[in-house]
């Protein structure tokens, strides 16, 4: 008889059965099934899409019946199909780094997987970069990346690693290029980086699974985190230096309204929240939530960052606070921060060599509404005013809101460059990207016209929470939600004919603003 060997097939009586296919075949499928199944037994355990069928610690066995080798490989393709990219990522690292075999393995396994559906994609997609992270060598988390360095660290997994360069994957480099000139995670989402790679995924179908794709995809992916963990540190180390001159100028308390704090909030409590600030990765991982999280961080820089403007110019008018100051017509639309001396001093530090690179929002969607995805909706249904018995938000207000904008920026237009505006509403900052004040100041197409709404939607509602805030008045915010619930279905309408048209710049931008939308009305749920 021949001997047995670690991957032969044997029925019940222990006779040797073929399987499926040529035997090396069969005998590759399972040893690449017994080295990938920690990570399948993970996701199983922590998302509760299976009971694994060994107890924790023991592997499959290396000779397993014909019975065994069916009902596990069906058991492997059932996570397959029910796992998504968004869990691969809330694996602890030490389970998901734990193995550069377990890891190759995985990826193997996905990429072999016939009719591949798009949650596979962004699955390879993640695992890729995940396994150069793990791999490449110490000096590539410096250096300039290249598509060769990608090619020859990923050629173990990626057996046909190719450093081609494809014409279709051209914009990938534009996006690289685009993100060397950010400064802070604002530049990166006022230009909707993330947006324009994930709209080329989206376009690329089958030619994705190119290995030229793959390769590029992947040093793509890699750059971005990379320079997203700079810009991070960034943000932060700009809050803790603003922080540091109010302090010496005798500030002890800021309005930082816009970022979800007080109206006289101590400097103490922002110094703390800044030496403390956690990113919601694993625990708490939504895309709402992570947005929520970066959104405030930037809007406290920006808080922070005019009230030491305010500071140096010896605006503010009481000693020991820093307001803004009342305005109609013509609010504050200054840069964050002014002055040589102001700007030297708020230049941030260089990130740490080794920050860790598990981030949330790169790569693919995370699983909750987009404004990109067809399908999204808010987190509470709509209900009709008769439901309610809540009169919707008249297009007189509407009107009213937009025309107060307008005045706003026509009187105090933005310097060139600035990526960020103001305007005040009833004493409510609202904070507007340079394509929404584009959309009051100088464009007239009905590009334009879908931006102006979606800045009135987000602002009524901002103004009805701070409303809600003050004085206990319900009827406002729940007409400001019925609104904004109804104008997002329009513009995820919106967002994918321009997909359709192939128009990633409205797409992209009429995208963002709808996320942002969508995370003003959540907060507004729940007040």
């Amino acid at each position: 008889m021949t001997p047995k060997t670690p991957s032969t097939i044997t029925d019940t009586e222990g006779t040797h059965c073929p399987g499926s296919g040529a035997p090396a075949e069969v005998a590759a499928r399972w040893t690449e099934a017994r080295l990938a199944y920690p990570l399948y037994a993970a996701l199983a355990t922590q998302f509760e899409l299976a009971q694994a069928p060994y107890p924790a610690g023991e592997l499959p066995p290396a000779r397993p019946t014909r019975d065994v080798f069916d009902r596990d490989l069906q058991w492997f393709d059932a996570i397959d199909e029910k796992v998504r990219a968004f869990q691969i990522r809330q694996l602890p690292p030490e389970v998901l780094n734990a193995s550069e075999e377990a890891l190759r393995a995985f990826i193997q396994r996905l990429l072999k997987r016939p009719g591949k559906t798009n949650a596979d994609r962004d699955k390879i997609d993640l695992l890729l970069v995940q396994y150069f992270a793990l791999c490449a060598p110490e000096a590539l988390y410096r250096d300039e990346i290249k598509l060769a360095d990608v090619a020859r660290v990923l050629q173990p997994v990626l057996i046909e690693a190719d450093a081609s360069s494809l014409d279709w994957c051209e914009p990938l480099e534009q996006i690289l290029r685009t993100l060397e000139d950010c400064h802070s995670l604002r530049d990166m989402m006022e230009h909707g980086l993330l947006e324009q790679g994930r709209l080329l995924k989206d376009s690329a179908g089958d030619m994705f699974y190119d290995p030229a794709a793959l390769v590029a995809f992947c040093r793509f992916n890699f750059s971005l985190r990379r320079s997203f963990i700079r810009m991070l540190h960034a943000d932060l180390n700009a809050v803790k230096t603003a922080v540091d001159v109010l302090e010496s100028a005798g500030v002890k308390s800021v309005d930082c309204r816009r970022a979800g704090f007080s109206a006289a909030e101590t400097t103490a409590r922002l110094r703390y929240y800044s030496e403390n600030w956690r990113q919601p990765f694993h625990k708490d991982y939504t895309e709402s939530s992570v947005s929520r999280a970066f959104e405030q961080l930037l809007a406290l820089r920006a808080d922070l960052e005019e009230a030491v403007a305010r500071t140096h110019d010896g605006s503010n008018q009481s000693v020991g606070s820093v307001t803004p100051s009342k305005t109609s017509a013509k609010p504050d639309l200054a840069a964050p921060s002014k002055g040589g001396e102001i700007d030297a001093r708020l230049t941030p530090r260089g990130p740490s060599p080794h920050t860790s690179l598990d981030l949330a929002g790169i790569g693919e969607p995370a699983p909750v509404r987009s404004a990109l995805t067809p399908d999204s909706a808010p987190s509470k249904p709509a209900k009709s005013a008769s439901e309610t018995n809540v009169p919707p938000t008249d297009a007189a207000e509407v009107e009213k809101c937009l025309e107060a904008i307008w005045e706003q920026l026509i009187a105090a237009p933005p310097s060139r460059g600035r990526s960020m505006s103001t305007v005040i509403l009833q004493d409510t900052k609202v904070l507007l990207s340079s394509w929404e004040v584009a959309a009051f100041v100088a464009q007239g197409d009905q590009e334009a016209e879908d931006l102006r709404r979606a800045v009135v939607a987000r602002a009524l509602l901002s103004v009805a929470m701070d409303r809600r805030k003050r004085s206990g008045e319900e009827n406002a915010l729940a007409s400001a939600l019925l609104h904004a619930r109804g104008e997002v279905s329009y513009f995820q309408g919106r967002v994918e004919l321009a997909k359709r048209s192939k128009n990633t710049e409205a797409a992209v931008n009429l995208g963002i603003s709808t996320k942002r939308l969508l995370s003003t009305i959540e907060e507004a749920e729940k007040l």
